[in-house]
């Protein structure tokens, strides 16, 4: 049974664990497991059966709905659970996905497999400081400036424990893909193990001590968003900035080009808009604003930005229309949903030299760093 390490409330009762869904979106049939770093303890359904060596290798595969293992040393059949526990806390398991193929991964702490729905169904319980390194590294890349590491690892650290609950209802915490955060296993690059280290326990409160949620996109085309305006419900600490560090990036600007007829029979499918109104038209053609704006221009009935975005896939809400001949220029700014921590924005104030702590409060109003065992202190202090 999965363990709630958060409370509701958010108080750390045991912040020490990570459960991470892993290869959600693999359905994987068949893998090969390998031991780095020592030998590894195999459990079958909570039985320990051996023990796989580094210079062993043990293929798992479903097999009417069950699970198979095979190894030079051992073999079973019909397991419903398999736990992979390396002896030391330095070992490693090296997992390759046989059917479907999936190249290799390196995963910190042990490995949980059963069966759901016919596919494997991986858990990997990961120290949080191993699993915040292994983010960083998926989701930051190389090359990137010691400050904004360490940044993005407050960041993710303070995100994984507010979203410890997002799926318990699947068996375990957070999974691997950006629905939560990427992580892609170990993380190697001595930058990003730096910066997680120089940031151990560290993460992000608001002015009531409590863990924010802290949000990010690739880049918000020169203006953030107030949380309420994408997700309806406000926080202090999630409010529009100006942000110039981002206008020259690489996602800072896209265009797209819709025939006007598709574009118009939309607004009046989708959203009920008179297109017979030629005032509706030139309004619907013909949008220019000075800054975000939560709706399309002066249509009536109101049509929010944020759908448009997701019914055209567009790469952000913040865009412009223009005519050109029966089509219609859509000059878009930024790309994600605008609100809190703009990545390209933040890595262009790492390289001109910012504090991680003065990117922070850049992106975030009225923030507090603190250590995550001193949250309990200052509420008790209230």
């Amino acid at each position: 049974m999965l363990t709630c390490l958060l409370a509701i409330d958010g108080h750390a009762q045991d912040n020490t664990l990570m459960h991470v869904g892993i290869y959600r979106d693999k359905a994987l049939k068949e893998l090969m497991v390998m031991s780095q770093g020592g030998g590894t303890e195999v459990f079958i359904d909570g039985v320990r059966k051996g023990e796989l060596m580094t210079t062993d290798g043990m293929k798992v595969a479903v097999v009417e709905g069950r699970l198979q293992a095979r190894s030079l040393a051992f073999s079973f059949n019909s397991a419903k659970r398999i736990e992979l526990r390396p002896h030391h806390s330095s070992g490693h398991l090296r997992i390759t996905g046989v059917r479907p193929k999936v190249a290799e991964r390196t995963y910190d702490g042990w490995m949980a497999i059963t069966v759901q729905g016919g596919d494997m169904h991986l858990v990997n319980t990961v120290a949080i400081e191993d699993y915040v390194a292994g983010v960083v590294q998926s989701e930051s890349g190389k090359d990137k400036a010691l400050e904004y590491y360490k940044l993005q690892a407050v960041s993710c650290r303070t995100y994984a424990l507010v979203n410890k609950r997002k799926h318990l209802a699947d068996g375990f915490e957070v999974c691997d893909g950006v629905h939560c955060q990427v992580y892609r296993g170990h993380a190697t690059l001595p930058d990003v193990l730096t910066a997680t280290a120089a940031t151990t326990r560290m993460v992000v409160v608001d002015a009531r001590i409590r863990l924010i949620h802290a949000t990010f996109h690739s880049n918000c085309g020169g203006e953030t968003m107030n949380a309420e305006d994408v997700w309806s419900k406000p926080e202090g600490y999630l409010v529009s900035t100006v942000d110039t560090f981002c206008v020259a990036a690489p996602h800072a600007t896209w265009q797209r080009t819709i025939e006007r007829a598709k574009w118009l029979g939309y607004l009046h499918d989708r959203h009920g808009v008179n297109t017979g109104d030629s005032t509706m038209v030139q309004a619907a053609t013909r949008f220019e604003p000075n800054c975000r704006e939560r709706y399309l221009g002066t249509l009536w009935p109101l049509v929010p930005l944020d759908e448009v975005r997701a019914d055209w896939k567009f790469n952000s809400a913040y865009f412009s229309i223009r005519p050109e001949g029966d089509k219609l220029l859509f000059e878009g700014r930024g790309f994600g949903h605008g609100v809190g921590l703009c990545q390209e924005g933040a890595m262009r104030m790492a390289e001109q030299g910012y504090p991680f702590t003065d990117i922070l409060h850049h992106y975030f109003a009225d923030v507090h760093l603190v250590d995550l065992g001193a949250i309990d202190f200052f509420r008790d202090g209230e």
